[in-house]
């Protein structure tokens, strides 16, 4: 039993919480108590020092270095064992990150890309428990993927493998922060909902207010989101037809508004997967909410 600071970097806001985790004999597994969390919006410029220096308020608004073994911190974007390669949202660029936070509090630190981990806790505490091989999505600002096989992260021959936010799903289609067109996660993520329906209406609204329209009646708003789960769905077949996961797992931001988009999208996975490869396969939303990437950096001190 330990106490860890876990602390997970999105595109639009930070979380850390101080959580209290243990293996559970009886349980045959991790478990883990939440003692305290905190949450900062990132608006704005987000540089290295900016991120270190928000770790350090967090750090003392949840009882200080003293309190804690170990630190576990999901970077959004590339990342290996040590480095913070690279943030297509930020420009972060060769971020020595663990030595950065090592060097200041004297704990171990562990980071992982941030759609990684949330796989990684989705085993340990989730609905994949006792799954050897499965997919995960996350759809939020951005879009990523993590492919858990044979009991572990599949990383791929450079540490990178899972970034489906850039299979091309539109020929010509939106600019991406990487550089191409028509990516999924520059038509899907939120700001790529944002984009289809300004397309339609010639509106400026967030993910959230188009939501709100869809709740509303707003035609447009239900076009724009049957058509999230049209191009979610062939995605995520065509995904499964290659590697015939156990389960398909949703997370992230866009996943609150699950209701809205999940059935176009279970119709169109239906429609476009090898069904009799895939028996009884289905688009799970993930068990552990919206905080999954956070329960993410709890999973790495999970050693």
């Amino acid at each position: 039993m330990k106490n860890v600071l876990a602390i997970d970097i999105g595109g639009s806001k930070m979380m850390a919480a101080m959580v209290e985790i243990f293996f559970d004999a009886a349980g045959g597994g991790w478990n883990f108590k939440m003692l305290q969390s905190v949450q900062q919006e990132l608006r704005g410029e987000v540089t290295e020092t900016r991120i270190l220096d928000q770790i350090d308020a967090f750090l003392r608004e949840l009882g200080g270095v003293e309190a804690v073994e170990s630190i576990g911190v999901t970077i959004p974007g590339l990342a290996d064992e040590r480095v913070w390669i690279y943030a297509p949202f930020s420009g972060i660029e060769n971020f020595p990150i663990v030595d950065e936070l090592a060097n200041r509090y004297g704990r171990p630190v562990f980071i992982e890309n941030d759609v990684n981990a949330c796989a990684r806790a989705e085993w340990l505490f989730g609905a994949c428990r006792g799954i050897h091989d499965f997919l995960w999505m996350t759809v939020s600002n951005g879009i990523g993927g993590a492919l858990f096989l044979d009991d572990k992260i599949y990383s791929g021959s450079q540490g990178f493998s899972g970034e489906f936010g850039h299979i091309t799903v539109v020929d010509d289609g939106e600019k991406c922060g990487c550089g191409k067109r028509g990516c999924l996660e520059a038509e899907c993520a939120g700001p790529g909902i944002s984009r289809y329906y300004a397309r339609l209406t010639g509106e400026n609204l967030s993910a959230l207010e188009i939501a709100q329209r869809f709740a509303a009646g707003d035609e447009n708003a239900r076009k724009t989101w049957e058509r999230e789960g049209v191009v979610l769905g062939r995605t995520l077949a065509n995904l499964a037809n290659v590697l015939n996961p156990a389960k398909v797992i949703l997370g992230g931001g866009v996943s609150r508004s699950w209701d809205l988009f999940a059935p176009s999208l279970n119709q169109t996975f239906q429609k476009n997967l090898f069904a009799r490869a895939n028996a009884g396969l289905v688009v799970e939303r993930t068990a552990l909410g919206y905080e999954a990437a956070l329960f993410g950096a709890v999973a790495l001190n999970c050693k």
